[in-house]
């Protein structure tokens, strides 16, 4: 029964990940809200695996001399994955790519946990990307992920 209820736990609780980028990924209900969300792709749109669902927190440019430090990192708890209710196609018309993103709603508090990071690797105070918004890249036209619009 314990075993269970741990994983019943681990399913419903975002996780922060270190692979070159540092993301989070989006728990069991964000994961389903998605599917729903899918509902709404228009038919060239080619869904991206589940388990290749995230949000980008930090680009690995801004990380890498920090590699060392986040490979050991305990991260702090990160705030919930809270969706927009809608998709939105993105374009990169010089790479003749689409793929179709939803937005997180909680916009302000992600880039607060990406300060929050920053700080304990010790990096300059401030926001490390201004300009990134955070979203889950869901769908683009071949279903393969490096081939979403950056």
């Amino acid at each position: 029964m314990n075993l269970l209820r741990e994983y019943i736990r681990e399913l419903l609780v975002e996780e922060v990940k270190f692979s070159g980028i540092l993301k989070v990924m989006p728990d069991a209900n964000a994961i389903a809200s998605v599917l729903i969300l899918a509902n709404q792709l228009p038919s060239e749109a080619v869904m991206l695996p589940e388990d290749k669902f995230h949000v980008t927190l930090i680009h690995q440019g801004i990380l890498k001399p920090y590699r060392k430090e986040l490979k050991s990192m305990v991260f702090p708890t990160p705030p919930p994955v809270i969706l927009e209710t809608f998709i939105e196609e993105r374009v990169d018309k010089v790479q003749n790519k689409r793929s179709w993103v939803v937005w997180l709603q909680n916009q302000s508090e992600i880039k607060t946990y990406v300060q929050e990071v920053m700080s304990l690797l010790g990096a300059p105070p401030g926001d490390p990307e201004p300009n990134r918004k955070f979203h889950i890249s869901i769908a683009n036209l071949t279903g393969n992920t490096s081939d979403s619009v950056k």
